[in-house]
């Protein structure tokens, strides 16, 4: 589609230009501003590898990352059970977090807002 636009407009310049003189510096100024054009494609699509580049080196450290998280988060106790982890969000700030299950505490303090939160176990004893 390019190619044929371009001899379209070499085209109507060889048709509406009288000199060959006129003609070879219309041609010339054509040939620069596509090479100027073409160049800056390739300037564009090299930042553009660039940029990639650098959102896969951060995807790769942020999975390294998560998988240490999950490793860290879900590995089992010293007695070889899991760890009993509730999701609790902040009624103040929509914090989501988790804390260790114990129906012993009655509150906790948010880790963001600071807030305290009163903790209603529900009755997870019985489940037990």
């Amino acid at each position: 589609m390019l190619n044929n636009k371009f001899k379209e407009i070499v085209k109507n310049l060889e048709e509406n230009l009288e000199t060959k003189k006129d003609l070879a510096y219309a041609k010339s100024q054509v040939m620069e501003l596509t090479m100027v054009y073409l160049d800056e494609l390739d300037r564009l699509e090299n930042v553009y590898k660039e940029k990639v580049a650098i959102c896969e080196h951060r995807l790769d450290t942020l999975e390294v990352a998560m998988q240490k998280f999950d490793s860290d988060l879900f590995q089992d106790t010293e007695e070889g059970e899991d760890t009993d982890l509730e999701p609790i969000k902040c009624p103040y700030c929509n914090t989501n977090f988790f804390i260790e299950f114990d129906n012993t505490k009655k509150e906790i303090k948010c880790p963001d807002c600071k807030n305290m939160i009163e903790l209603d176990w529900g009755n997870f004893e019985d489940d037990m």
